[in-house]
């Protein structure tokens, strides 16, 4: 069985959080999502995830350190305080072999780089192993929370910055992402992003 792209993962990671949007807006009387518990998103996109039928699996909230041990019984040294490793990663993506591929981290009403900066860490002291993980995902909901002009522009202006900011803070790997614009008004502007670090 063909296996999941980077694309597909990505694509997931946006629908996910675009799908929490629409629901919490339709459960709260028209509330945007920065007011919702960030579970509902993680559940959303672990449900896009699931729909794609190629060989993975996908557990949630398991622990960093015991997901490190299964991607190669052989690491050697310590795992850093920066990978967090008695933490617990928001969703793991499995291959189908029984081997983690990859972990997604999921954040609700991100504003700069700051706000993920924690998540970044984790996913590069886990990708200096040597091991079956691929790469980490960090995705995330924005918009404004105040009347801005031009709230399109001014918020994929900030994910650029976002991103700028990443890929400086994680060479030599690479990133790759995405983003859609879920919702607009006048004054506000909402987008789901996910932004994929690579080895």
């Amino acid at each position: 069985m063909a296996k999941i792209t980077h694309d597909e993962i990505i694509k997931a990671c946006l629908n996910g959080i675009d799908i929490s949007f629409n629901e919490y807006l339709e459960w709260s009387g028209d509330e945007w999502l920065w007011n919702a518990p960030e579970y509902l998103l993680t559940i959303n996109i672990a449900k896009e995830l699931a729909k794609i039928n190629k060989g993975k699996f996908i557990t949630l909230e398991d622990n960093i350190k015991k997901t490190l041990q299964t991607a190669n019984a052989n690491i050697k040294g310590k795992i850093t305080n920066k990978a967090r490793p008695n933490g617990r990663s928001d969703i793991i993506l499995w291959w189908a072999n029984g081997y983690p591929r990859g972990i997604i981290e999921v954040k609700n009403a991100i504003f700069q780089f700051k706000n993920i900066k924690e998540d970044i860490d984790r996913i590069i002291e886990i990708l200096k192993k040597d091991s079956s993980i691929e790469f980490g995902v960090t995705t995330f909901y924005i918009d404004r929370h105040y009347e801005v002009k031009n709230p399109e522009t001014e918020i994929k202006n900030k994910i650029k910055k976002i991103a700028e900011e990443i890929e400086e803070y994680i060479k030599p790997n690479s990133l790759y992402y995405d983003y859609n614009l879920i919702s607009k008004n006048e004054n506000n502007a909402a987008f789901s992003v996910a932004m994929m670090i690579k080895r």
